[in-house]
């Protein structure tokens, strides 16, 4: 499989090019999709007089297809392509995002871009939080289980970041998901099961996308994503294509994560040798 994106369509275009994928020299990104957990405000006019109000709630999305555009969408209705896991942290001294491959599960020992595995949490099952040393639960506390999520969205009744309806997202475009809070990893996966008991895979069904705001002690608010089961869709045309591409993007992001970790195993020292031969005795799941 490529990992160059690179699959020329009917069209004469790249399918990356197709669903709106921008691949410049090494860098690949995606148009992301994500809840927003502050209100977006903006003014309106009151009696002559220009006051400050709430123009898109928490708990709505927003949809970037690129850096220069911002979309806002209250219920998002998806379908969803393809699913996988990883670890992930915020380092703030390199200033980059530290994460693993994306794999089916968290089970194994999966590599990760700074050329150690799981980006330093303990692997396996933890019997007692509280019998680990403070460093120990620092790290777990830092490194958040990520779900990630591909698929196809429409923006019902888009806005833009003043507020207003804008036009030209009534049709489905391609985003990619990254859901770190456990409520909204557990709603996603209660509303994937109610599909599968329909003997139905996702991409067959859409489902819409809600917000739920919640509070920190410390009065801080923030939202949690939810999902009700939407229509019926089946396989539509072009969905073998589409899914070939979120394969090669996964393909490709995994790729550079596993240079990364072989990049910084041999400036440590290792051989290619010793490198290979702690490739044999971890398991890694990568994406097919």
């Amino acid at each position: 499989m490529s990992t160059e994106l690179s699959v020329v369509t009917d069209m004469g275009v790249s399918m990356a090019e197709a669903m709106g994928i921008s691949v410049g020299g090494t860098t690949v990104s995606m148009p992301r999709l994500s809840i927003i957990h502050t209100p977006v405000m903006g003014t309106m006019d009151v009696g002559g007089k220009k006051v400050k109000t709430e123009v898109v709630p928490v708990g709505a999305y927003k949809y970037t297809p690129n850096a220069d555009t911002t979309i806002y969408c209250v219920n998002p209705e998806i379908r969803i392509f393809a699913m996988r896991q990883q670890w992930t942290r915020w380092d703030n001294d390199a200033e980059k995002m530290l994460r693993t491959v994306m794999a089916n599960d968290l089970k194994g020992d999966l590599k990760d871009n700074r050329g150690g595995f799981n980006i330093g949490r303990p692997g396996g099952y933890i019997a007692d939080f509280n019998d680990l040393s403070n460093d120990q639960k620092e790290i777990i506390r830092a490194v958040k289980r990520t779900k990630n999520v591909f698929g196809m969205v429409t923006l019902h009744d888009a806005l833009d970041e003043n507020g207003e309806p804008i036009e030209g997202y009534d049709a489905p475009v391609p985003f990619s998901m990254d859901l770190k809070n456990t409520d909204s990893i557990k709603a996603l996966d209660a509303a994937t099961k109610v599909i599968g008991r329909k003997n139905l895979l996702p991409i067959q069904h859409t489902l819409v996308m809600g917000g739920e705001e919640r509070k920190l002690p410390s009065g801080t608010t923030f939202a949690v994503s939810t999902f009700a089961a939407g229509a019926n869709t089946g396989l539509l045309s072009g969905d073998d294509d589409t899914l070939r591409n979120f394969f090669e993007y996964i393909e490709y992001m995994n790729t550079k994560v596993l240079e990364a970790w072989a990049d910084a195993n041999t400036d440590s020292g290792l051989s290619s040798d010793e490198v290979d031969l702690v490739n044999q005795f971890v398991n890694v799941e990568e994406a097919d």
